[in-house]
């Protein structure tokens, strides 16, 4: 999967304003606002992203300076004169997304949680000097179940995920969910619906997750599971397409197709 920038030589008419279109495919999404420090979220999976400055002026030098959260400080260079590219101290999943004389696109293939951390492109240009900060921040949606305890209650939980999920019951169920931190900025949620006599066969499992939003519903006779039903729930401002594929466009809001 990758992000792409579209629009490579136009500019925005106010960048406080730029607001980035966004087509998603499977469960990852993202979030662009093209400010003078750009904010980037995703979530984790096999898909690659890439970050594109806005720039269609010829490029003299590009050098974009990765500081992650975790390990050593990277750089990717490109000097037009000499036509040269270097790199220091970058991981294999850090490179260029094409020829960067045509495009200084950065791509990330595969994102994961060492991915986070600030991504800051400086470009010279025969138009002067230009200077972007990324800031990634990588989701992980949770692993989802959703089961009859051994007394006969249905329970919802809701494992690992950043940030914490959250879960609720229709009917209301009258317990709090229970917290795990497990200390890495995952969490785990867990839910035991007790409805103070309400049918248990009418109880569903909400839960919601910047990455995902899913219900299931669930009947716990006798302490056994004697039917399911489940069904997804997209987010209203998340489009899912057929193609793995993520498009930004930096100028304008386009409708999914």
């Amino acid at each position: 999967m990758e992000i792409k920038q579209a629009g490579w030589c136009k500019k925005p008419a106010s960048p406080i304003n730029a607001r980035a279109a966004l087509k998603v495919g499977g469960r990852t999404t993202y979030t662009i606002f093209l400010l003078a420090i750009t904010a980037v979220t995703g979530s984790t999976d096999n898909s690659g992203s890439a970050l594109a400055p806005c720039v269609c002026w010829d490029v003299i030098m590009v050098t974009w300076k990765i500081s992650p959260k975790t390990g050593g400080h990277c750089t990717l260079g490109y000097r037009a004169d000499l036509n040269q590219t270097n790199r220091t101290n970058c991981t294999e999943n850090m490179s260029w997304k094409s020829r960067p004389d045509r495009d200084p696109t950065l791509q990330i293939q595969p994102v994961g949680r060492a991915s986070e951390g600030n991504y800051i492109c400086e470009m010279a240009t025969r138009e002067g000097n230009f200077h972007q900060t990324y800031h990634l921040t990588v989701l992980v949606p949770p692993e989802l179940t959703v089961y009859c305890d051994s007394r006969g209650n249905p329970v919802c939980k809701a494992v690992a995920g950043k940030p914490a999920a959250q879960i609720w019951w229709v009917p209301a169920s009258s317990s709090r969910p229970e917290e795990e931190d497990h200390g890495d900025e995952t969490v785990t949620i867990l839910s035991t619906f007790t409805g103070n006599g309400t049918d248990v066969n009418s109880a569903t499992c909400f839960v919601s997750h910047p990455a995902m939003s899913y219900n299931q519903s669930i009947a716990c006779p006798s302490s056994k599971l004697s039917s399911m039903h489940s069904a997804f729930k997209i987010p209203a401002n998340v489009c899912v397409l057929k193609q793995t594929s993520v498009a930004l466009d930096g100028l304008q809001q386009e409708p999914c197709s």
